[in-house]
């Protein structure tokens, strides 16, 4: 099957806006209305939430006063044809407010979607219990002696022969975790059954690294991949030297892991962790996944740094 690409939209008329959500109130901050926004966005199939960093200038007090941290951000970005949502977090610092010339600054810095690494564990809704004794002194100084039932929590069970789906849906529907998509490379079963005794987003990425797939965020939602498709996203995203690339690809060997190319190229939206990207140049030509990219905007320029595997 010929996998179908696409060079739409051309790399000028960038323009970048944000949106952060304080409260109930949306505070929409866009340089078409002539407010200087900067930004440098990552995104890789790690599995952890990358951080982010905005900075915005001569913000006025009125519109700093609506801006928290906990608040939601959304940077929508791009050139003509092509602009769209590049990421989206909570905000978890916004540092204090510094001049650069006749400018002033304030950096966000936030997470990109939601981190769930530091929700609670999961613990059974039928917990055990057993009993404890407790011994106290009378003001004779006479020493009494009582039973009390203690509440004992239980890690929740599964049985045995239980499907890696069937854990993940029970995981992510107690934890409130959301997940956009689940693709398996296989559903791992658990003949002896499975005891649930990490947080639950560390359980799902341990249950899907069994399943031969991965987790990882981007453009701000958490995805779990299995790696057999080589488009899943239907992106179409084509680069070569006259559409998006600007230098040549160059290549990286890693006695660690899977070799792969770094792509410069004019910044682009549409791609994220995980994308697919057909590259053609005098040193590669081929569909490739994205590793990681860094989304920058530094002014009147626009770039990312694409990271594909071999």
């Amino acid at each position: 099957m010929t996998e179908v690409v696409s060079n739409k939209g051309y790399y000028w008329g960038y323009t970048t806006k944000i949106v952060i959500t304080h409260g109930k109130n949306d505070l929409t901050l866009a340089e078409k209305n002539f407010v200087g926004i900067n930004y440098d966005c990552p995104s890789d199939d790690s599995g952890d939430p990358a951080t982010c960093t905005v900075t915005v200038y001569n913000l006025s007090k009125t519109h700093l006063a609506k801006i928290a941290q906990n608040d939601h951000i959304v940077i929508y970005s791009g050139p003509i044809g092509l602009y769209g949502k590049l990421t989206e977090g909570t905000i978890t610092q916004i540092a204090p407010e510094t001049r650069s010339g006749m400018d002033k600054e304030t950096q966000i810095t936030f997470q990109e979607g939601q981190d769930y690494s530091k929700d609670s564990r999961l613990y059974s809704k039928f917990n055990g219990s057993k009993l404890v004794t407790h011994t106290v002194k009378e003001s004779n100084g006479t020493k009494v002696s009582y039973t009390k039932r203690q509440i004992k929590k239980v890690n929740i069970t599964f049985k045995k022969g239980i499907k890696a789906s069937q854990i993940i849906d029970r995981i992510k529907r107690e934890a409130k975790i959301r997940i956009s998509a689940i693709h398996l490379k296989k559903n791992y079963v658990f003949k002896n059954g499975y005891t649930l005794s990490a947080k639950p987003l560390a359980a799902i990425q341990a249950i899907v690294k069994d399943c031969g797939s991965t987790v990882y965020y981007r453009k701000g939602a958490l995805y779990i991949d299995d790696g057999s498709k080589p488009n899943p996203y239907n992106e179409h995203i084509y680069l070569t030297m006259a559409t998006g690339l600007t230098q040549e690809p160059a290549y990286n060997s890693d006695d660690s892991g899977q070799p792969t190319w770094t792509l410069e190229c004019f910044d682009d939206p549409r791609v994220s962790a995980g994308s697919a990207v057909y590259v053609k140049s005098d040193n590669v030509t081929g569909l490739k996944r994205v590793k990681s990219v860094d989304h920058t905007h530094d002014q009147d320029t626009y770039m990312m740094e694409v990271v594909v595997y071999a």
